[in-house]
């Protein structure tokens, strides 16, 4: 769960960051940047949320 939080928290620093140097600069490359950002910490998001159900399925049996 630590994990989790702490990759919420890094990409929103660098979906913040990079927001505010596309709106400063209006270079679309700060645009391209925080979609993918975007689409990493979604995929990493599901991966890990289902190792975390796999994981309690496996182990507990719900």
């Amino acid at each position: 769960m630590f994990i989790i939080r702490l990759m919420f928290i890094l990409a929103c620093i660098a979906l913040i960051i990079s927001g505010a140097l596309y709106f400063l600069t209006g270079d679309k490359r700060y645009l391209q940047y925080v979609w993918n950002v975007l689409k990493v910490a979604v995929i990493l998001v599901a991966l890990f949320g289902t190792l975390m159900v796999a994981e309690r399925v496996l182990l507990v049996g719900i």
